[in-house]
C-alpha cells in the first residue's frame, strides 16, 4: 500500500467516491472525523457499507475509537461482525491495548478472527506510543503495520513544526525501526495543507527516502502524488535491472561482488534491486 485515504464514516457519498479513487487503501473513519453525537450513526453506516459494498482489490480499514472511550468496544465488535475490513487503532500506547482488541475479535468467533488476520494497523501518535512502538509492533501476529501520527505527537510534545518536520525525525525513525524489526509495514502521516501539492511531494519523498512504504492522506487530490513517489520510477527500475543482470553474470563466474559504474555491488545491492523489481511487478509497472 502506497496511499491510504481517510474518509469520514458518516458520509456514504464520500465513501462511494473513495471506492472509485486510485488510492491503494481506504480508511473509513469513526474517530477524529466524527462528532460524538454521530458516532453510533457512523458506526452503523460503516457496518452496512462493509456488508453491501464491493471495494474490489482496494484494501479497506476502519479507524475505530480508542477502547478507553465509550465507543471503542462497540466499534470493534460491530466492524468485526460486518465484514473483512481491517482495523486502524488510534493512539496506541501499549501492547495491552492491542491484546484487548484481539480479545474482542476472538470473542466474535473464529471466522471473524480469521478474516481479520494480519489486518491491524496501529497509529503511533504520542510520546508513550513512540517509546513503546517496538513492544506494540510485536504484540500480535494480527498487526500488519504501524502508522505515524505527526499532528497529535506535535501537540503532545509541544514542538513547533517547521518545513520538513525535522523536529519529529527521531520519532519517525524510531517508529520505522520498530516496524521493520517486527517485519511490518510503516506508513507516514498526512500532509495537512491540502492545496500545497509541492509540499506534499517534498514530504512524501522525505518519508520514502527514510524507508516508509506509503502515506496516509486526507484529500483525493493527494493520491496521484503519493502513488507516484512511493512507486519505483522508470530510472530506478532500469538501474535495478542492470544490478540484477550484472550480479547474475558475476555469480555465473563465481564472483560475489563486482564494480558497476564505479560502485561496489554485492549481495546486499542485489537483494535491494530484486525487492524494487518485485514491487514494480505488483504495481503493474513491468
Amino acid at each position: 500500500m502506497r496511499s491510504l485515504l481517510f474518509v469520514p464514516g458518516i458520509s456514504e457519498r464520500m465513501i462511494l467516491k473513495a471506492r472509485e479513487a486510485a488510492a491503494d487503501a481506504v480508511i473509513l473513519d469513526l474517530e477524529d472525523a466524527i462528532a460524538p453525537e454521530q458516532k453510533a450513526e457512523a458506526r452503523k453506516m460503516v457496518a452496512r457499507v462493509l456488508r453491501e459494498m464491493d471495494f474490489g482489490n482496494k484494501e479497506v480499514f476502519v479507524r475505530i475509537n480508542a477502547l478507553a472511550t465509550e465507543f471503542g468496544g462497540d466499534d470493534v465488535r460491530e466492524i468485526a461482525a460486518s465484514g473483512s475490513a481491517g482495523l486502524l487503532m488510534p493512539k496506541v500506547e501499549s501492547p495491552d491495548e492491542v491484546a484487548a482488541v484481539c480479545r474482542i475479535l476472538m470473542s466474535e468467533g473464529s471466522e471473524a478472527a480469521n478474516e481479520q488476520k494480519r489486518k491491524l494497523l496501529c497509529l503511533i501518535e504520542s510520546p508513550r506510543g513512540v517509546l513503546s512502538s517496538g513492544e506494540i509492533a510485536a504484540a500480535s501476529p494480527l498487526i500488519a503495520g504501524l502508522v505515524f501520527g505527526s499532528a497529535d505527537l506535535a501537540r503532545e510534545t509541544g514542538c513547533i513544526l517547521t518545513e520538513g518536520e525535522p523536529e519529529l525525525l527521531f520519532a519517525r525513525s524510531h517508529m520505522l525501526l520498530a516496524a521493520r524489526a517486527a517485519g511490518l509495514a510503516a506508513f507516514d502521516s498526512p500532509h495537512f495543507m491540502i492545496a500545497d501539492l509541492e509540499g506534499l511531494r517534498r514530504a512524501s519523498q522525505a518519508a520514502r527516502n527514510l524507508g516508509y512504504d506509503g502515506k496516509t492522506i486526507i484529500h483525493p487530490s493527494h493520491i496521484a502524488t503519493v502513488n507516484e513517489v512511493f512507486a519505483p520510477s522508470l530510472a530506478q527500475i532500469a538501474a535495478a535491472r542492470r544490478v540484477v543482470e550484472a550480479m547474475e553474470a558475476a555469480q555465473a563466474e563465481r564472483r560475489g561482488a563486482i564494480s558497476l559504474d564505479g560502485r561496489l555491488i554485492d549481495q546486499v545491492h542485489l537483494a535491494s534491486a530484486q525487492r524494487l523489481l518485485d514491487q514494480a511487478r505488483k504495481l503493474g509497472l513491468i
